[in-house]
């Protein structure tokens, strides 16, 4: 069998070519490389070890489970479990639905998510960007921190339930365009129609994607990537009118323009030096008028554009015409979405808005400068700078919102507020409890670190985790919060001691402030990377995997069994046992071994 990158490098270059069908991918599910690759991708899951309606979770998986699905496979006898469903808590006190599958499930269809992902991935649109490789809400904002200048309007789209009403029948239509290969498409057929099982009771699924499921965010893409064909192709092409540069300029600022470049002239012609310093006054004058004049004629009907961007069923458009020419896009793709995927735009949630006034997009507020502030470039030109950019900012009551979901505020709305701990945390170690803290920021300011406003707010945030930090760490020692920033204190900052292979080191409490974070790259993503480049690579566990060698008694004979055993964190072991003494010292969180010193680990012997 071919190694799975090669396949995989192989569908990719095949997909440059439009006409070309995809009728022979079935059987690569019959290639024991692609399951122990797809097992090396998702092992390392949390959710790796948490079980779904059988006992199966990452921990036993070995070759003889593959043998076995590829038997199962051949024979097209292969049916997937229905998931089980669980409901997780949502920031609003609302909850969710989170299926999880079966271990073997997962590992099946992170099979069919890397060929699927090999076929469409270089064809999918530049301007999505939701549950794609090297994509991320970051790399959506800043495309449009880029390329959204000056535009007049937005519309931001949002699809109702849209992972719940995805049509089956529209979504294997969609698969066949590329896809000739019955059997492949079947296999997906089982996936759609698993069902799932909640409070001990089965229930069919007739619409949406497989709940919890590795391929679904692909399917997804999938499915959403005619909207984005649609977009650009049909709806970009009609209502795009006029050259940039052939654009009409405003006819005051013209006037002034076509002054200067004859006083420039006669200047430069001019001998007597009186007169001369008259003119350069009246030059210097006309351009301090030039700036206040916008640039160019603001009702210009003669030229039009859109531009798109999509995070997921999320999407921003920026339209650069007027408010009629905005309603009649939201209304053509709505009516897109309902007659050719099956699906409803939300009209309370598709909002027109004026460029001027914020638009939320991904958790952030999006709108253009009108600002005719001027600044010297680096030549001393005086220009206008800011005037039609991009801004983007944290909303306004962000990170009250966060403050009072963590309870560190006894009272929002008080003048003063009273900070308080955690109680929850009380359990964790002082230094766990300062990384805790330290993550969250972190994180928080890693999202946001692209806002304008991310310095002040975020030092707001920091101030109330700082002294719920503190307030915390008092509650766990019985003390004050004074005593306790003292007994931490190094120079200017606090943290916690602890000591490493090394020598000691110090958890400081965030210190590294909040800098505004500038767009990492051109106008757009321009081209796909090849994501599928054969460099003949294994990670260290496929090659484990493959040496059929138990790392704990040495047995090497290849009529063993040798199986993987799974643990979900390295630092809960005792290290009491021969078996965690080795997965301590190598900081991993899985063993190849043989089958009985699988068994000897679960009965207590090893």
């Amino acid at each position: 069998m071919q190694n799975s990158e090669v396949v995989l490098y192989n569908l990719s270059k095949q997909t440059s070519n439009k006409n070309f069908e995809f009728n022979r991918i079935y059987r690569n599910l019959f290639n024991e490389d692609f399951y122990i690759k797809a097992f090396t991708k998702i092992y390392k899951n949390k959710g790796s070890g948490t079980k779904g309606i059988d006992e199966e979770t990452a921990d036993g998986f070995g070759r003889k489970k593959i043998q076995h699905l590829i038997e199962m496979m051949k024979a097209e006898s292969y049916k997937p479990k229905p998931v089980r469903r669980v409901y997780i808590p949502k920031s609003n006190g609302e909850s969710r639905p989170l299926g999880i599958p079966s271990f073997s499930d997962r590992v099946v269809q992170e099979v069919c998510r890397m060929i699927l992902e090999a076929i469409y991935e270089p064809v999918f649109s530049n301007n999505s960007h939701g549950f794609r490789p090297k994509r991320s809400c970051q790399t959506a904002l800043q495309t449009i921190q880029v390329t959204y200048r000056a535009a007049n309007w937005f519309i931001e789209g949002d699809i109702k339930g849209f992972f719940d009403n995805i049509d089956h029948n529209i979504l294997i239509g969609i698969l066949r365009k590329k896809i000739s290969d019955e059997r492949f498409i079947r296999l997906i057929w089982k996936f759609l129609k698993a069902g799932y099982v909640e409070d001990w009771r089965f229930n069919k699924t007739y619409s949406g994607t497989p709940q919890g499921g590795i391929i679904s965010p692909l399917l997804a893409n999938i499915y959403l990537n005619e909207l984005d064909e649609y977009v650009e192709k049909i709806l970009k092409s009609s209502f795009d009118k006029g050259e940039p540069k052939k654009r009409k300029r405003n006819k005051e600022y013209r006037k002034y323009h076509q002054r200067n470049l004859r006083l420039k002239k006669k200047i430069e012609m001019e001998t007597n030096t009186e007169r001369k310093n008259l003119m350069i006054e009246e030059y210097k004058g006309n351009r301090k008028v030039m700036l206040n004049i916008p640039y160019y004629e603001p009702n210009d009907e003669s030229f039009k554009r859109m531009k798109y961007v999509r995070y997921a069923d999320d999407f921003l458009i920026c339209v650069y015409g007027n408010k009629e020419d905005c309603i009649h896009l939201k209304k053509d793709i709505g009516l897109f979405l309902k007659e050719s995927l099956g699906l409803e735009m939300s009209e309370e949630k598709t909002l027109i808005t004026n460029c001027t006034k914020p638009a939320r997009f991904l958790g952030y507020d999006i709108k253009i400068r009108d600002d005719m502030s001027t600044k010297s470039d680096k030549n001393g030109v005086v220009k206008r700078m800011f005037n039609g950019g991009v801004q983007l900012t944290i909303p306004e009551g962000t990170i009250e919102k966060i403050i009072v979901e963590q309870k560190m505020v006894k009272d929002i709305d008080a003048k003063k507020w009273k900070i308080l701990h955690r109680p929850r945390l009380l359990r964790l170690t002082e230094l766990e409890i300062v990384e805790l803290y330290n993550a969250e920021l972190r994180g928080l300011y890693n999202y946001y670190a692209l806002a304008e406003n991310v310095s002040h707010k975020m030092w707001q945030l920091r101030y109330v985790m700082e002294y719920s930090c503190l307030k915390t760490l008092a509650g766990k020692h019985k003390s004050s919060i004074a005593k306790m920033k003292n007994k931490y204190r190094h120079g200017k900052h606090w943290g916690i001691p602890y000591q490493t292979k090394k020598g000691d080191r110090v958890a400081y409490f965030y210190n590294q402030g909040f800098t505004i974070k500038k767009p990492t790259f051109e106008n757009a993503i321009d081209t796909i990377p090849n994501l599928y480049k054969y460099e003949g690579t294994t990670t260290e566990l496929e090659r484990r995997i493959m040496a059929n060698e138990c790392e704990i008694c040495g047995d090497k004979d290849p009529n063993t069994n040798f199986e993987v055993h799974h643990i979900n964190k390295v630092k809960n072991l005792k290290g009491k046992k021969f078996w965690e003494v080795i997965m301590i010292a190598k900081q991993r969180k899985t063993l190849v071994v043989c089958v009985k010193c699988h068994n000897d680990i679960h009965n207590g012997k090893g």
